[in-house]
């Protein structure tokens, strides 16, 4: 009796399972319909980007309808000018007579199977094209447009008509074309961030054989870039289920379902805010001298203790007084960016025993054979693993890169470094997230340029933030794992996916990627720098308001570009950077600002401290908030 219930439960639960299976083989079933992408909302639960419904001008044949006369009807309306190749000679071979191209000689060819047809007769409709009036090549596309695909499947000719166009088609009751409800995205807070949610498009021929291969169909919409790409499996929706008629009519079996809600770590209130500071101070520093290349600028605002960015600003000023938004900068442009990594580098002496934190040493130059001596800034005194960070000293991170190499500093000596110890740097450096991909949940990372040549004087270089670039991004995993003492965690927009009911269907986790290779006592001796820095007489002193007991590490760097674009580098600039994070005994926000070409070799010697004017904006507006 057990047995017999059992298997009546298997029954029934199997049963629906079953029964498609069996349908699924003796019936022609299709997915179509365009439903509704997940939305996208903030942390707080404001929508950042939805859809409104649109109306598209559809075609679905049915037995007996005269495509050619469709799309005749169609076109005294509508206009479609991108025509491809493929179009045409899909339309030449219904309208006319493609036999009548072949010369004689050319048939007998193909009779003999020397030639193929289809090959010739493609060629010669395409020698035609220039002579095709624009109607004519109009009528082609919505012809093409009407017969491509499968039978059964809706043809979008006309994506969000407007109502003047939807009154013509009407009018002329035109066999299979009817009026269906599609969508598009919408942005409730216009430009703010689009550039990071991404695109929404057609499959493109780069990414067709990926899409094929998942199910999709080449005339569906995916996201084309950024957020909507990444998590395009979760915000794409189900498409409605049709069994397919012997007539082609269809019978659904199921219906679409909205795709999944995103849900960011972004606050768009403080976002909205933070642009604003970033562009008043953009326009204020024009009007100060030797700002003549600064253009761009970027602030990244986040968690320290998971990484999660709150805000993500990329601006860049135009000729004509307003600006673009480059957010994605942030991932996609790399820079030189000085002394703002020297915690990374002092990494170097404390994980190869090159530094005793407590001796103190006179602060100097040093000076190779044949190249100019490379100093700190200014003459710094007497100075200790702490106050080396403090005040920068360049001479401090020297001497640990000579004494990696197992040389000790002598004036005028020769330095031959090998690329063991430029490895070396590089792997601590991208231990921190430099120069390495941080893995943030965007596509298009970039990793930043490495140096390629190998020389004592280049490895100096890269001790201090002159050789290789970064990105904003990487320089904000970088002072996270800092405040995290040792802690790598990729920076995230995304912190949970719910499906339509408001189920959580995926969760950020914030692992930790990586971990530091040196003790938890050497990461406090950075941190007390970093502290350090930010507290009298530090670079960062003035950047913030001490009350709010910030670490950080300025970063002033020497860049070059191509000041009229003729493909010469002539120019050398300033580019400053900023990374803090704070309080540093329990950190609640960590933050980046870097401002390229702020100055320029030419003019004065002035330079603008936009960062320091912006971080001291900054932590103001978000104590006002809290």
């Amino acid at each position: 009796m057990a047995l017999i219930s059992y298997m009546i439960i298997i029954y029934i639960k199997q049963k629906d399972e079953y029964e498609q299976k069996l349908l699924d083989k003796t019936n022609q079933i299709v997915e179509l319909g365009i439903p509704p992408r997940g939305r996208i909302f903030d942390r707080n639960g404001i929508v950042l980007v939805d859809n409104i419904a649109i109306k598209n001008i559809v075609f679905k044949y049915q037995k007996g309808i005269n495509t050619k006369e469709v799309a005749q009807k169609l076109a005294k309306y509508i206009f479609n000018d991108n025509l491809l190749d493929n179009d045409l000679i899909t339309y030449y071979e219904a309208f006319y007579d493609a036999n009548k191209l072949l010369s004689a000689e050319e048939k007998e060819l193909i009779a003999q199977r020397k030639i193929k047809k289809e090959a010739i007769v493609q060629e010669k409709i395409l020698a035609l094209k220039d002579t095709f009036t624009s109607e004519e090549k109009n009528l082609a596309k919505i012809y093409s447009l009407l017969v491509n695909g499968f039978a059964y499947e809706s043809k979008i000719i006309v994506k969000d008509a407007d109502t003047e166009l939807i009154d013509n088609v009407i009018k002329e009751n035109i066999p299979g074309v009817s009026i269906e409800t599609g969508y598009k995205r919408y942005y409730p807070f216009g430009n703010v961030l689009k550039d990071i949610f991404g695109t929404v498009g057609k499959i493109t021929a780069e990414n067709k054989d990926e899409y094929l291969a998942k199910g999709y169909d080449l005339n569906d919409e995916v996201g084309n870039s950024f957020i909507e790409a990444y998590y395009e499996d979760y915000l794409k929706g189900t498409k409605a289920k049709y069994l397919v008629n012997d007539d082609y009519s269809l019978t659904q079996i199921s219906p679409q379902v909205k795709g999944n809600d995103l849900y960011l770590s972004i606050d768009i209130n403080i976002q909205q805010e933070l642009e604003k500071i970033m562009e008043d101070n953009i326009t204020l520093a024009k009007t100060m001298p030797n700002t003549n290349y600064l253009n761009d600028s970027y602030l990244i605002l986040t968690n320290p203790k998971t990484s999660e960015i709150i805000a993500l600003v990329g601006k860049r000023y135009l000729k004509d007084n307003t600006f673009n938004d480059i957010n994605v900068g942030t991932i996609t442009s790399s820079y030189t960016v000085g002394s703002v990594i020297k915690g990374a580098s002092m990494s170097v002496g404390y994980k190869y025993g090159l530094i005793n934190p407590e001796e103190y040493i006179l602060d100097g130059c040093v000076k190779l054979a044949y190249q100019p001596a490379k100093c700190s800034f200014k003459s710094l005194g007497y100075i200790n693993a702490i106050t080396a960070l403090k005040y920068s000293s360049n001479y401090y991170q020297f001497l640990i890169a000579l004494h990696l190499a197992k040389e000790e500093y002598i004036p005028g000596m020769y330095f031959n470094a090998t690329k063991e110890e430029f490895d070396i740097y590089r792997d601590m450096l991208a231990s921190y997230g430099l120069g390495s991909k941080t893995g943030i949940d965007l596509p298009g990372e970039v990793q930043g340029q490495k140096g390629e040549k190998i020389s004592g004087d280049l490895l100096l270089n890269l001790a201090i933030g002159q050789y290789d670039t970064y990105t904003p991004m990487q320089i904000m995993t970088y002072i996270n794992t800092i405040a995290m003492e040792g802690k790598r965690k990729a920076p995230s927009l995304v912190s949970y996916i719910k499906d339509i009911r408001g189920n959580i269907v995926w969760q950020n986790e914030y692992e930790t990627k990586e971990v530091v290779d040196i003790s938890q006592n050497d990461i406090k001796l950075i941190k007390a720098g970093f502290r350090a820095v930010m507290e009298p007489e530090g670079t960062g002193w003035g950047y913030m308001d001490d009350k709010y007991k910030p670490a950080g590490k300025t970063g002033t760097s020497q860049s070059f570009l191509d000041s009229n674009n003729d493909g010469v580098i002539d120019t050398q600039t300033i580019t400053l950077t900023i990374a803090s994070y704070y309080p540093y005994d329990d950190p609640k926000y960590s933050f980046v600002i870097l401002s390229p070409n702020i100055s320029y070799e030419g003019g004065s010697s002035y330079i603008y401290y936009m960062p320091a004017k912006i971080s001291r904006e900054l932590t103001t507006y978000l104590d006002s908030i809290n």
